[in-house]
C-alpha cells in the first residue's frame, strides 16, 4: 500500500468492494474524505464520473462469497454506496482530537442509539444499528453520517423467505449514505 492510500470496504446490495483509495492528507478521517466537496484523486485525469471513487487493487465479492473479480483500478459511483468502513482504529492528529473534544463539550453533543433501514435494492437491504453523536438533522445534510459501535445485517430475499447475514465490520465504525436511508429510529 502506498503511504497516501487507505484500505476501504464499500457495500452495495449484494456486492462488496474492497481496495485502496487515494488520500490527500493521511490524518483525515475517512468520513471527512467521503463528505468532502470533491473526492481526492492522485491523478485527476483518470476521473470520468462526477461522483466517483477510484479504487486500486479492487476486489468484488457477491453475496454468498462469490468472487466476481479483481481489478487494478475500478471506479465506483458514490451514489451507489450504501455504507463503507475502513480498518483505521484512529485518525486525526492530536490537535484535531483536542478540537473535536472541545467542540463536543461546547455543543453538549449527546449520543443516541440509532436503528437504520436502507432502501431495498434488488432483493436486499441493510439493517444498521449503532451509536450516533450529534444532531441528526444537521448531519443528515452531509453525504454520509458516522455510526460507531455499528452492527450491520444484510437482509436478503431468497424465494419466499428473508435471510439475515451479519456483516463483519473491522473497527465497528460505518459511514452510512444519507441518500439510501429509508427509515430510522433513535433511543437513549
Amino acid at each position: 500500500m502506498i503511504p497516501n492510500q487507505r484500505s476501504i470496504t464499500l457495500h452495495t446490495p449484494n456486492k462488496v468492494y474492497t481496495g485502496l483509495i487515494d488520500v490527500g492528507n493521511v490524518s483525515l478521517r475517512t468520513i471527512d474524505i467521503f463528505n468532502s466537496a470533491s473526492m481526492f484523486w492522485a491523478d485527476p485525469a483518470e476521473k470520468s464520473f462526477e461522483d466517483a471513487l477510484l479504487l486500486y487493487e479492487a476486489k468484488i465479492i457477491l453475496s454468498g462469497d462469490t468472487k466476481l473479480g479483481d481489478f487494478p483500478k475500478l471506479q465506483v459511483k458514490l451514489s451507489d454506496i450504501f455504507f463503507f468502513h475502513d480498518a483505521l482504529t484512529s485518525a486525526g492528529d492530536d490537535n484535531e482530537k483536542i478540537r473535536a473534544a472541545m467542540l463536543k463539550a461546547k455543543t453538549k453533543e449527546k449520543s443516541s442509539i440509532v436503528k437504520i433501514i436502507t432502501h431495498t435494492r434488488g432483493n436486499g437491504f441493510f439493517y444498521i444499528q449503532g451509536v450516533f453523536y450529534g444532531l441528526f438533522k444537521s448531519k443528515s445534510k452531509q453525504r454520509y453520517i458516522p455510526i460507531t459501535q455499528a452492527n450491520v445485517i444484510a437482509v436478503i430475499r431468497a424465494g419466499e423467505k428473508w435471510l439475515q447475514q451479519k456483516i463483519v465490520i473491522e473497527n465497528s465504525f460505518v459511514g452510512v449514505s444519507t441518500e439510501h436511508i429509508e427509515s430510522c429510529a433513535f433511543s437513549q
